[in-house]
């Protein structure tokens, strides 16, 4: 048996690789432990590894379901599941490190109308940070991500997967929390 692939497919293919790719290095790049200082008038709280255990589960389960094209209205309402997960999660966050307690408050007041915004809104506005208070620590941004990748794809859902790219788009979105999802594990252990 012989597969054909025309040149189109095999960049989109070649370019969807990449991106996953570049994506899970940029958060490798990016991966910086608390600071001193932070570190040091933490609260110690342990984490809640039922929470933590249940969003790995969730993302893993979503990105599975994204890759086999799942229909609109069930990736919506398992991103809107993941979604809710994180809040849980930032609350654990927020008592182990509470200088990122402004930052992921203003995120969580947000949480239930990111998913109805513009996609391009969602990036300045959440994925940028231009609609969020000025973080001191990095390991608040990775936490802030566990929210707005999940809800990206919410969005998304919400559109219907309309365009070729919105099922690769969404994977993108879910590969990388996964990423960033690994820091904050290390961060609440």
């Amino acid at each position: 048996m012989r597969i054909v692939i025309n040149n189109n497919e095999f960049e989109d293919y070649m370019y969807k690789q990449l991106g996953i790719a570049c994506a899970a290095l940029a958060l490798f790049a990016c991966s910086e432990q608390p600071s001193t200082q932070a570190a040091k008038t933490e609260v110690q709280a342990p984490a809640n590894d039922n929470a933590l255990g249940q969003y790995k589960t969730q993302a893993t389960s979503l990105l599975a379901n994204i890759r086999e094209h799942k229909s609109a209205t069930d990736l919506e309402q398992e991103s809107a599941n993941l979604v809710a997960t994180s809040r849980d999660l930032l609350a654990d966050f927020v008592t182990k490190y509470p200088q990122c307690k402004d930052y992921l408050d203003a995120l969580d007041k947000a949480a239930d109308i990111i998913p109805t915004l513009p996609l391009e809104e969602i990036e300045s506005g959440y994925h940028e940070d231009g609609k969020l208070p000025e973080y001191s620590d990095p390991v608040c941004y990775h936490a802030k991500d566990l929210l707005v990748h999940p809800a990206t794809v919410q969005a998304i859902a919400k559109l219907g997967f309309t365009e070729k790219t919105h099922y690769e788009d969404a994977e993108l979105e879910i590969v990388e929390v996964i990423a960033h999802f690994g820091q904050v594990e290390m961060a609440l252990k």
